[in-house]
């Protein structure tokens, strides 16, 4: 009672092909979804207390580094070509400040995930707008 070779291949023969086919599928599938690594520069505005303004800053825009599928990556370039960050630095008076790019305030589409920003951090100075003596030659 000893089963040839030949017939445990083709018993059941559509079921094994059609098992065949699947994962065949499955495995393109999963094969051809990679992920893609694009790079962006999105400019980045302080803004500050009235009656003062930023004299320097080290950078004026940052590199988002993103990852994610081709569709997804092309609406996030179409998205952040009018992209700014705008950081509210108001509350943190005058002098050096260094200033932390939140992730959070980087739009990205469903999909798309943050690898990376840089600089992550910028540093500003921050002075007191001086009055000129506009306010004498006003009164004149």
């Amino acid at each position: 009672m000893r089963r040839r070779w030949s017939d445990a291949v083709t018993e059941n023969f559509s079921y094994k092909v059609v098992a065949l086919f699947i994962s065949l599928i499955l495995w393109l599938t999963i094969l051809g979804r990679r992920d893609f690594v694009l790079s962006k520069n999105v400019d980045i505005e302080l803004s500050t207390a009235q009656g003062t303004h930023v004299v320097a800053q080290t950078a004026d825009h940052i590199k988002v580094k993103v990852s994610g599928p081709r569709a997804a990556l092309k609406k996030f370039m179409e998205s952040s070509l009018s992209q700014n960050i705008n950081l509210d630095i108001s509350h943190r008076g005058t002098g050096v400040i260094y200033v932390d790019i939140p992730l959070n305030k980087i739009d990205v589409p469903l999909g798309v995930k943050i690898l990376g920003v840089r600089p992550n951090q910028i540093q500003a100075e921050v002075l007191e707008i001086k009055d000129s003596g506009n306010d004498k030659q006003k009164g004149q």
